[in-house]
């Protein structure tokens, strides 16, 4: 994959009505606050993604590939799992989310409108890789910011709103900043591991990502500011809504697609149909139904809630996967795979820990914790298995070991 081509399709995955949500949530802080949350976080998450990118390109395996070769084949498979739910998950939220602004819109009920976006992105997620495909995702990335401008200009109008609620402290602002690049850490090395090169694989979902996500966040923010509302409200008064209706549409397509064609990739881990679309049909299937049946109003709640999950599974796990490449681990290190898989379950504890009582920032203290974990537990198996060697040596002198 070309440098352009990723660039685009990180830009293209950060345009979302969940990032505009999300950065409206920080309005409480004010603008400055906000702002040093915004960028703070996505400077931590963001570049947690370009490293997940970084050594899948090397190890040239995608996503799922690399969990299984520091977790083993049984750790791989649950990992996969995980990550297929999370990703017909956030399928779900996309197409939810775009359909509670379109009927904010026009005078059309929620479930049809759910059924109709859940098929386009399913028919997207096929188009994937095609030439077709390629060439609309391009001109629909490159409209979307064009058509985003437009939202901040009339955003940049407004004046002074309420505060849309309380509660907000900095240490959750930067912990939702962090937790949107991090919710892509197991889909980046799918797209990575046929980058053109390690400055492809890493520096361009870092810096697509990035710009698109900061963006998003802080277009939520100015509206929550301005206008004391969110998005959808915002959207629903918008002078320009059939702007915002495209906008809507497309940035679902851009971005939900991806999540499906990676659960596509993922299943291979833990299923192999002689139909290889079978997964994709299945995920498809699953998303539209869900989606036309989920209530809207539920949606703040387990957008915020889905989030942390999120972060308590990768993040401890993602943490083992960079000390494995990090430390370069070789291949009787590789062969306990079981020792890691309690090391990310105590970071898994931890960080639901500090999210409880927002103690500085999670993901950062849970990385740090599974990082201290991994090096002592691996100092104390390395010693004690050199202590048996010597001993072993020690009772055959003539060993050719010496």
């Amino acid at each position: 994959m070309k440098k352009q081509r990723m660039f685009l399709l990180w830009l293209g995955a950060a345009i979302s009505l969940s990032e505009i949500f999300t950065g409206g949530m920080l309005a409480p802080l004010g603008f400055a606050k906000g702002l040093i949350a915004i960028i703070l976080g996505h400077l931590i998450g963001t570049g947690f993604l370009a490293v997940a990118g970084y050594v899948s390109f090397t190890r040239k395996q995608n996503a799922m590939d690399s969990a299984v070769y520091s977790f083993g084949s049984g750790g791989g498979k649950l990992i996969a799992l995980c990550n297929v739910v999370q990703l017909i998950g956030w399928s779900i939220i996309m197409v939810i989310q775009a359909g509670s602004a379109i009927t904010g819109i026009l005078p059309v009920p929620f479930t049809p409108v759910a059924l109709i976006l859940s098929i386009l992105v399913v028919l997207w997620a096929f188009l994937f890789g095609s030439p077709i495909g390629e060439r609309l995702h391009v001109i629909v990335v490159v409209l979307l910011s064009l058509l985003c401008v437009v939202l901040f200009m009339e955003a940049a109008g407004g004046t002074s709103g309420a505060v849309l609620s309380e509660g907000m402290s900095m240490t959750l602002a930067v912990e939702l900043s962090i937790a949107m690049p991090v919710s892509w850490l197991p889909l980046v090395g799918d797209y990575a591991c046929d980058a053109d090169g390690k400055w492809c694989a890493a520096g361009m979902p870092f810096a697509g990502y990035f710009i698109g996500s900061v963006v998003m966040y802080v277009l939520g923010l100015f509206i929550g500011i301005t206008r004391g509302s969110d998005i959808f409200t915002f959207i629903a008064a918008s002078p320009f809504r059939i702007i915002a209706c495209v906008v809507v549409l497309l940035s679902t397509l851009t971005t939900a697609f991806l999540d499906l064609y990676s659960a596509l990739i993922s299943s291979r881990q833990f299923i192999t149909p002689k139909n290889k679309s079978l997964p994709l049909i299945i995920a498809g299937g699953f998303t539209v139904v869900v989606s036309a049946l989920f209530p809207p109003e539920a949606y703040e709640a387990f957008l915020t809630g889905f989030l942390m999950v999120i972060g308590t599974v990768f993040v401890p796990v993602y943490a083992v996967l960079f000390m494995d490449f990090l430390t370069k681990a070789p291949k009787a290190r590789r062969a306990f795979p079981a020792g890691k898989l309690i090391i990310a379950t105590a970071g898994m504890v931890a960080y639901q820990l500090l999210t409880r009582y927002e103690l500085w920032i999670p993901t950062l203290l849970s990385m740090a914790l599974v990082c201290v974990l991994y090096i002592f537990f691996y100092q104390v198996k390395y010693n004690h298995t050199r202590s048996i060697q010597y001993e072993r040596t020690s009772e055959n002198p003539s060993s050719p070991d010496r």
